[in-house]
């Protein structure tokens, strides 16, 4: 018996994500030790959190007041899931990291599982979960710098070999590109240096952004899948999944916006109802469903933001702000700015650091370090350029700095960047497939449509 295309696209799909889960149970498996549980500095707000719930307590405060660990936060849920893992493991710290590993394998899928409902595109969506979690895992090959630099080169090869040098060119910066964002979410800023798989399976803390972004995957999945279909059940889905956000942690406050634009991104799709060239490549094609409304998806939005405006009331009457804790964690604000300019561009960073030291010192121009890093930047634009040419090109690019806004101007520690990874991981992967769809130059194509239509003659020419 033959399977038809179909059971094979289904099994093919099955065997991804049978992949990507045990890829995640590794890393829960590597990442599940004594990590200085009981003396270390890492470790003391989860020394203090196991006090607090050896002490008389009641659930319901934490919903009403200040959370488990009293330091001027409204996270009701993870405060519910410490008490969970007290109930069920007693003094036991080591096996509270399970539930770290439970919500990484269960983010993993969302991952995938946005994806697919925000594009439609099975390959897009896997390939974002597979590289999230070999970012979350931390099971990504340390690279010497001149790796993409080497990219560079080959690319532009190619398209000498080709004769299609616009066309090398192009491809070899899209690999430099793809190599600088294997490399962005792992190599970012961490206030006490530890790794982003650290934080995020390793760290028992880190479990505030990962449930915060288990609700924030099912409210942007909740918002395509009703804005695509109009039915109620997605709808609250996504409001009720945003409240989870909310009572999670404050970072969810972004969420509404990024549930906006992906209504926008949905619905402009569905209305066209055209083929969408990224699908033809990967073999399917999008719908034509003109009549869909695109206010569906924003109405859902526009409730999420409504909602802001109680939370933040909430917030200030019943939470303290003006803690220790707060005031010890602000950045200032000319490091706000070169945050944002690192997110959108990551090598600008070093470029304008370049052009700051010719201020002070123009010999700088003579040395290479100098043009180096101006080549970074330019090749990383034409990336840029051609990754925001297709469809979620800049939903993914865009998202992640809008997921990472509202921590911003916090010192940084790794977790911050879990939901803002979930964009960037998107973004990756659409760079990437760039790579097998790039096109000839109009050049090249009428060189060769010149070549066939006008093909040397085969007759031999008569003598006089």
């Amino acid at each position: 018996m033959y399977l038809s295309a179909n059971g094979k696209s289904v099994r093919g799909w099955m065997a991804w994500l049978g992949l990507l889960v045990a890829l995640n149970l590794v890393a829960v498996v590597v990442w599940h030790y004594d990590d200085g549980l009981q003396e270390s500095f890492e470790n003391h707000d989860t020394r203090l959190i196991l006090r607090r719930l050896q002490q008389p307590h009641a659930v319901w405060e934490w919903f009403v007041g200040d959370w488990v660990l009293g330091n001027g936060f409204y996270r009701p849920l993870p405060s519910v899931l410490y008490q969970l893992d007290y109930w069920l493991w007693g003094e036991n710290l080591l096996a509270w990291k399970w539930t770290n590993g439970v919500l990484v394998v269960a983010n993993a899928l969302l991952v995938v599982a946005f994806g697919y409902a925000l594009t439609r595109q099975r390959a897009l969506a896997v390939i974002a979960g597979l590289i999230f979690t070999v970012w979350q895992a931390g099971f990504l090959p340390l690279l010497p710098s001149w790796v993409g630099w080497l990219v560079l080169l080959i690319g532009v090869a190619w398209g000498w070999y080709i004769r299609d040098w616009r066309r090398g060119v192009l491809a070899g910066c899209i690999g430099f590109a793809l190599l600088t964002e294997f490399y962005f979410i792992p190599s970012l800023m961490d206030l006490h240096q530890r790794s982003f798989a650290y934080r995020a399976v390793g760290w028992i803390p880190g479990r505030t952004a990962t449930l915060m972004t288990l609700f924030a995957l099912l409210a942007l999945i909740g918002t395509c899948w009703f804005t695509r279909t109009g039915k109620a059940r997605w709808g609250a889905l996504g409001l009720i999944s945003f409240v989870g956000a909310l009572l999670s942690y404050e970072q969810a406050i972004a969420l509404p916006l990024l549930m906006g634009l992906c209504a926008l991104g949905v619905g402009w799709q569905v209305r066209r109802g055209t083929t969408d060239a990224d699908a033809d490549a990967l073999g399917g094609k999008v719908r034509p469903a003109p009549r869909a409304p695109l206010w569906r998806g924003l109405a859902l939005a526009g409730a999420c933001l409504l909602l802001l405006a109680p939370y933040g009331l909430f917030y200030h009457a019943r939470i303290p702000s003006n803690t220790e804790y707060h005031q010890q964690r602000l950045k200032r604000f000319k490091a706000v700015s070169s945050t944002v300019l690192n997110w959108l561009v990551p090598t600008a960073p070093q470029a304008t650091v370049h052009w700051d030291l010719v201020r002070t010192a123009p010999l700088t121009l003579v040395f290479p370090g100098f043009w180096v890093a101006q080549l970074g930047m330019v090749a990383y634009l034409l990336a840029l350029r051609e990754g925001l040419r297709r469809r979620w090109g800049w939903l993914g690019w865009l998202g992640s700095l809008i997921a990472y806004a509202p921590l911003m101007p916090v010192l940084p520690l790794m977790h911050y960047y879990y939901l803002p990874a979930v964009f960037r991981a998107l973004w990756t992967g659409i760079l990437l497939l760039c790579l097998p769809t790039l096109r000839p130059t109009k050049k090249v194509i009428l060189v060769a449509m010149g070549g066939a239509s006008c093909p040397k003659r085969s007759f031999l020419r008569l003598r006089s």
